[in-house]
């Protein structure tokens, strides 16, 4: 649990450190990598090494994975451009890759399956945890000690869990020699790589129909359909895809694709919804967070709880359903919104997202054999950071492009003898959407041009407007999440049950086969 801590709260504590590494390493233009680089990482190395841990152990590659973070922390931290820091960040994703989906797989295997729904429970509340603590502990180290220890701070931690792990955890020696997917891996590796890439440089770096993103999605698909073949020949896949054959495993890796495109619709766009579109203060943002977050925790702890009484697809649906409900009252806003409104929606989708982790965590572990466990928990993660990243693509061009519209629809009804100042400014629609967000920039803009000051409101409308479009976005994909959950089939408990009559069977078989004893 202090690794996941640790990893999740290294990507909260360095969102909110950003502006003033940028202000000291330069490098606005990259700035977006030195996030992408850790989540295209982390992503590419989730299922590799959950495989590599049912194969030689856990314990060794879950210690693996945190040295290499450590190692990412301190080149991190001693970074002296963006190019280093962004090198270094993708060398912490690595890390975070491996100790992630291992952590759960530790659980799953130390665990007796009772207690497994309540510790799911508690390890997926870390994540909420991390992110409402991480704002203020980046704050804390940037104004009072120096940005680079947001990175150094990982060392202690990653220490303590590496003690932790071995005082706590040991494991049995296999005999067997296992058999690695030398040519799977890098398949894996490189289609993942590619797709994320696509999708993280499409609309910004490149143009979406420009040759390199031609080049790079057709790079993925090759690579994906020889990775495909590699997989159904090879003796011991690393992504072995008879796992997607069972009806629990397919349908909790749809909802968790599903899931983090919608929680990117929540998270990443309602801060720009309030401070560029609604005019309102950075701490205004960071509550209605808190209000989605907090929310989030109580709802994992609760599913964690309810999932070994509730079958899957009710904890599941119930729970999505909330989140849907929560996004649709989102989509009912305008510019006039009242905060608290704003935070009972968000609350609402929050609770609704965080009862749906254990059911989705615990369906795999409990559906997959127990020699492939670590590939399997790596699965919902893995499928929420790949939605993650295509959602944020998809949004972002969505929203770029209508309040592009938008703004010209307002440039083009000002007075001609304002259109040049006005088209200088405002004109180019990423600019004036970070003029809108920063109060101190509009303001030093407005004091050199007051004729400006009446087009804000007009623009903060269109803002508003382009932003709206993505809460619908979110609410249909909660919908086609809803319909991945009611895939889901049985409950924990029969599961179990099932186990054990199972293996209660197989332990009548051996002693009937047993021969007697020769007499004496």
């Amino acid at each position: 649990m202090t690794g996941l801590l640790l990893g999740a709260m290294d990507q909260t504590i360095v969102a909110t450190a950003g502006p003033t590494i940028i202000s000291d390493l330069g490098g606005l233009n990259l700035y977006a990598w030195v996030f992408s680089a850790y989540i295209l990482t982390q992503t590419v190395a989730m299922p590799i090494f959950g495989k590599l841990s049912d194969l030689y152990g856990r314990r060794r590659f879950f210690v693996l994975g945190l040295v290499i973070f450590m190692a990412g922390s301190i080149a991190s931290g001693a970074a002296q451009n963006i190019d280093e820091l962004i090198i270094s960040r993708a060398v912490q994703g690595l890390g975070g890759g491996a100790f992630f989906p291992i952590a759960l797989s530790i659980a799953g295997v130390t665990f007796p399956p009772e207690q497994r729904g309540r510790i799911t429970g508690i390890f997926s509340s870390v994540f909420g945890i991390a992110s409402v603590l991480g704002p203020s502990v980046g704050t804390y180290i940037v104004d009072v000690v120096n940005w680079r220890w947001v990175f150094y701070i990982n060392l202690p931690l990653g220490i303590a869990s590496i003690i932790l792990l071995f005082v706590g955890l040991s494991e049995s020696k296999s005999l067997i020699k296992p058999k690695l997917d030398w040519f799977g891996i890098p398949a894996l590796a490189g289609w993942i790589a590619l797709l994320d890439i696509g999708f993280l440089n499409g609309g910004s770096t490149y143009p979406w129909f420009s040759w390199e993103e031609f080049a790079l999605f057709g790079g993925a698909a090759v690579l994906f359909a020889a990775f495909i073949q590699i997989e159904r020949k090879t003796a011991e896949p690393v992504l072995p895809l008879s796992l997607f054959k069972v009806r629990n495993i397919a349908s909790a890796s749809g909802v968790s694709f599903l899931r983090g495109l919608m929680l990117l619709a929540v998270v990443s766009y309602i801060p720009l919804f309030v401070q560029a579109g609604l005019g309102r203060s950075i701490n205004t943002s960071s509550e209605i967070l808190d209000a989605f977050l907090l929310p989030m925790i109580v709802g994992s702890v609760i599913g964690g709880t309810l999932v070994t009484r509730v079958s899957y697809r009710n904890l599941t649906v119930v729970g999505l359903i909330i989140a849907t409900i929560g996004a649709y009252t989102l989509t009912l806003f305008n510019a006039t919104v009242g905060t608290p409104q704003i935070m009972g929606s968000v609350a609402l989708a929050g609770f609704g997202v965080g009862t749906t982790f254990s059911a989705t965590f615990l369906a795999v572990q409990n559906s997959a054999p127990r020699k492939q466990i670590g590939i399997a928990s790596s699965l919902p993660q893995f499928m929420g950071n790949l939605g993650g990243t295509i959602g944020l693509a998809i949004l972002g061009t969505i929203q770029v492009n209508t309040f592009a519209s938008k703004v010209a629809g307002v440039l083009a009804a000002v007075p001609p003898q304002y259109q040049q100042l006005a088209s200088q400014y405002l004109g180019n629609a990423n600019q004036a959407g970070q003029i809108l967000a920063s109060p101190q920039i509009l303001q030093q803009l407005l004091a050199q041009y007051p004729a400006l000051a009446p087009l804000i409101p007009q623009l903060r409308v269109a803002f508003v407007g382009s932003i709206s479009p993505l809460f619908t976005v979110g609410v249909i994909i909660g919908v086609a999440s809803v319909a991945a959950g009611l895939m889901f089939t049985g409950s924990m408990k029969q599961q179990l049950l099932a186990r054990k009559i199972a293996t209660d069977a197989a332990a009548k078989n051996d002693l009937e086969s047993t021969p007697p004893a020769a007499p004496i």
